[in-house]
């Protein structure tokens, strides 16, 4: 099965649908004049089919299409794939469409909603055209892997009018960054050097390498042990005594000895239960912020002990004060009679001149006075209650902050012995790794004969699968593949009158370009001369290409499209409908023989290759026209004028 394309299907605003349908299998020319839209149609391919940026020109074309689409026929089946037209000034758009049935109406633009996403659209197409997982790893430089896929397939299958008439490009974007290297390192995948199996077996060879070292690791150390001086066990069982695994007294005196005293401290060897659960630090962490806890505490109260010592000072004054006060006072208890003149003296009845108050304020000022005395007395006694109360506390939370400060002392020193035993137990811990393996090893002495066996099989397991992969192998298939492609190419240019014509001719793969062998030595595309050689040659290399891939079922798209391949002696501006009458007679013979060449090489391939090509000539030929899918010109363009109003 090949991937071709029906239909391409453009979307107005308002939901108009404009058809440009395709012939599969066959030659299928648009030719129309200028600016009509043919060269946007490999920009449509190109963006319908994953490209990240739509790159149709701004114009009448971005502003008048909503979604572009494409149908594809893959052998009983149909595809339908539409991606959204990016807003203006906006270079993509995520929103892409895609169904699959057996017949596939196109359908309205309400129905068209994002139903998948680009990266699973690349996935998508690299599966149906039979792209296997692959994988190309560079033999130097630092290069990553790179797996081929559809969106590196579709460059075999596009000449654009830039591309076709280069000298210096064979292949469609290979100016542009990183694209001629993945061309370089996809196209043997392409070409069909490279097994579909190819990653599996370097699969299996990366995990049989692994495997073989680890094996023969094993048989040096079985090889190197010698069991009269068994000089590694010596250093192992010293280094046990060093970190505590066995006594100093313990001596093995031989071999057997030694692998006995060496197995039981492993044995022996147990993980102690309280370093791994106990965590000194924390406990460490707990007590500091007990101390501060106290400290705070400590120092409420103090403020406290010295508010009510304030409190209390205080108090005895005004008591005495009030109390001397009172004994003033007192004298009224010396009168008679609380009913005198106020006028006259209390005492001896004399006139005064002037009188102090009334007996009866200085009685009720002795009595306010005596009513606070009475409350600050009966205070005193709970202020020293409270005072010694907090003396209490404060005494209290001094002795706690000492006993804090002696267990932050211990656990400090507890830590530092919990730290050297965490540091003997690692290296008892990888002592006792050391004796685990080379007791393996001393144990696996007694299979020696059965592991040289399993090595010596790896050995030619992983010699086949090198032979199968080895890059010499490829390269003289890919030689051999790339010499029948050349042929072809040769047989072609029999049909133009080329340059370096009866040449023998090649494609060169390390340098992505035409090489025409010729009496006096190689002579590239770049070195060739006119625009004449450099279309033939591009065409000719491309239809060998094709010829080669459905030849040999290859997962590349079953289309192939040449933009202006007519340009190099019919260029737009002569253009006069289609018509080739103004040209020179050898002009035309170079035209009809090229459009001749690629219509033979359709009806050879056909159904397999489908050929589109985009050009302003017109022949006046039968097979011409019945090639031709439709004339852009008296105002029939890819856009149609009704969308325009």
């Amino acid at each position: 099965m090949s991937l071709q394309i029906l239909k391409l299907v453009l979307y107005s605003h308002r939901g108009e649908i404009r058809e440009l349908e395709f012939t599969p299998g066959a030659l299928n020319i648009l030719t129309g004049a200028s600016q009509t839209g043919k060269s946007a149609i490999i920009d449509i391919i190109d963006y319908c089919t994953g490209r990240t940026e739509c790159n149709v020109a701004d114009g009448v074309i971005r502003k008048k299409v909503s979604w572009y689409a494409i149908l594809f026929q893959l052998g009983e089946g149909q595809i339908f794939i539409a991606r959204r037209n990016p807003q203006p000034g906006e270079k993509t758009n995520p929103d892409v469409f895609m169904a699959r049935a057996s017949i596939i109406d196109i359908p309205s633009i309400e129905q068209l909603v994002k139903n998948t996403t680009l990266n699973a659209l690349e996935k998508f197409l690299s599966a149906i055209v039979g792209i296997s997982e692959n994988e190309h790893r560079p033999e130097h430089g630092t290069r990553e892997p790179l797996e081929a896929n559809f969106r590196h397939a579709l460059l075999l299958s596009i000449q654009d009018q830039n591309d076709i008439d280069s000298r210096t490009r064979l292949f469609h974007r290979q100016g542009e960054d990183f694209i001629s290297q993945a061309i370089k390192d996809t196209l043997p995948y392409f070409i069909g050097a490279i097994d579909e199996d190819r990653l599996l077996k370097q699969s299996q060879l990366d995990q049989a390498r692994r495997r073989l070292r680890q094996l023969e690791r094993q048989l040096r150390e079985i090889e190197i042990s010698d069991k009269t001086t068994y000089p590694r066990g010596q250093l192992l069982l010293d280094e046990a005594r060093q970190h505590g695994l066995i006594s100093e007294r313990i001596v093995a005196i031989d071999y057997e000895t030694l692998i006995s005293v060496l197995g039981r401290a492993v044995r022996d060897f147990q993980v102690r239960d309280n370093l791994g659960m106990i965590d000194g630090e924390d406990l460490l962490a707990e007590l500091r912020a007990e101390r501060q806890r106290l400290r705070s505490e400590a120092e409420k109260v103090t403020a406290e002990i010295r508010a009510t010592r304030t409190f209390t000072s205080d108090t005895t004054s005004y008591e005495r004060e009030a109390k001397e006060q009172r004994a003033r006072l007192s004298a009224v208890g010396l009168f008679k009679s609380h009913e005198h003149d106020p006028n006259d003296c209390p005492l001896c009845n004399s006139p005064l001149t002037n009188p102090p108050p009334p007996v009866s304020e200085i009685n009720r000022s002795l009595r306010d006075l005596s009513q606070q005395l009475e409350a600050v007395e009966a205070e005193n006694p709970r202020l020293l209650t409270r005072l010694a109360a907090l003396n209490k506390e404060e005494a209290r939370l001094q002795e706690l902050l000492r006993e804090n400060q002696a267990s932050i002392s211990a656990r400090t020193r507890e830590n530092e012995v919990i730290r050297a035993q965490q540091e003997s137990f690692i290296m008892q811990a990888r002592t006792a790794g050391k004796i685990t393996q080379y007791l393996d090893t001393i144990s696996a002495a007694e299979g020696e004969s059965s592991l040289k066996q399993a090595v010596e099989s790896l050995r030619i397991r992983v010699a086949n699968l090198e032979r199968e992969l080895d890059p010499d192998a490829i390269k003289e298939l890919l030689n051999t593949f790339q010499n029948i492609i050349g042929r072809y190419m040769t047989e072609y240019s029999e049909a133009l009158e080329l340059e370096h014509q009866g040449s023998q001719l090649r494609l060169d793969l390390k340098n992505l370009t035409v090489i025409a062998d010729t009496l006096d030595g190689p002579v590239p595309l770049s070195r060739m001369g006119s625009g004449e050689n450099w279309v033939g040659y591009h065409i000719l290399a491309h239809l060998a290409l094709h010829k080669w891939f459905r030849q040999k079922g290859r997962p590349v798209p079953g289309f192939i499209v040449f933009d202006q391949p007519s340009q190099a002696h019919y260029p737009p501006e002569q253009d006069a409908e289609g018509s080739l009458d103004g040209l020179s007679d050898e002009d035309q013979s170079a035209v009809q023989r090229l459009f001749k060449l690629i219509a033979d090489a359709a009806k050879e391939m056909t159904p397999n290759l489908q050929i589109i090509v985009l050009d302003h000539a017109d022949l006046k030929h039968e097979w011409f026209s019945d090639a031709v899918i439709e004339r852009w010109r008296r105002g029939t363009k890819l856009i149609p004028e009704s969308w325009l109003s």
